[in-house]
């Protein structure tokens, strides 16, 4: 290792001292980075199973539970690293891996996550920002590749360019693109559903436009076959939380608004 790599390997283990955070940011010479460690334990059982029922349900196919229990991520950094690596040897935009260890690995910062960003843009700049990004996924999947946890929180602006964060997910090996590519897509509406600026009557004019947004750039009917097939389940959990949203703020009520624009696919 260069004396560089151990600098920079020194400043990393330094901040993870001073907090117990997965990922922190930090300065070494003049330039930000992210460090990210391990995950400290895998998926509740009773979590992975769900998973693994509603897979099974949806694609057919069964998926192996150490799979789902992130057990190739709770053991290594290499698996993310590795495809973080690959994406930007593809032209994504992804950060890049600066240092790679058995406990961590570090990350130039990419800037702040879109979630965070939301809470403080105008309408104005997340009604122009949020379709954007529904293209960007839809680009993304079109060049064949799939994120496994597309939501806002783990998408980061810097200098007006997104970037693309988090792969540790690796059930996406063990399915068809297309499967995991419709998981992507409905785990950024709900992400973007459960924002708290947009409020429902917004949320309910805003997700058929970014469906919309999305498929123009990746018109792939099988992913919309693959979530409507899902709607049957969807629509079942949807009815059932529906009983107990008198005492919900905010997210029951906007996972039925989702499901109800789901139901509305054309």
């Amino acid at each position: 290792m260069t004396e560089n790599l151990q600098s920079l390997e020194a400043a990393a283990r330094a901040r993870l001292a001073t907090h117990h955070s997965r990922a922190l940011v930090f300065e070494h010479e003049g330039q930000r980075y992210v460090v990210k460690k391990l995950a400290a334990k895998p998926r509740k059982l009773i979590q992975t199973l769900f998973m693994r029922w509603v897979v099974k349900h949806l694609t057919g196919q069964p998926l192996p539970l150490r799979t789902l229990a992130l057990s190739e991520a709770a053991g290594s950094m290499e698996y993310e690293a590795n495809r973080l690596k690959s994406m930007a040897a593809a032209g994504m935009r992804v950060p890049r891996v600066a240092l790679v260890t058995p406990e961590f690995f570090v990350l130039e910062f990419c800037g702040t996550v879109v979630a965070t960003l939301l809470e403080k843009w105008t309408a104005e700049e997340w009604r122009r920002e949020l379709p954007r990004l529904a293209t960007e996924l839809g680009e993304f999947h079109r060049s064949g590749f799939w994120h496994g946890g597309a939501q806002i929180k783990n998408i980061t602006m810097q200098d007006g360019l997104s970037y693309r964060i988090d792969f540790e997910e690796n059930f996406g090996e063990f399915l068809p693109s297309t499967a995991v590519q419709a998981a992507d897509l409905v785990l950024f509406l709900n992400s973007i559903s459960l924002a708290g600026p947009i409020v429902e009557n917004e949320s309910r004019q805003l997700l058929p436009q970014l469906l919309d947004c999305y498929f123009a750039a990746n018109p792939n009917d099988e992913i919309k076959a693959i979530i409507r097939r899902g709607l049957p389940l969807m629509n079942r959990l949807a009815a059932f939380a529906g009983l107990f949203q008198r005492w919900s703020r905010k997210g029951i009520r906007r996972i039925i608004i989702l499901v109800d624009v789901l139901n509305g696919l054309k």
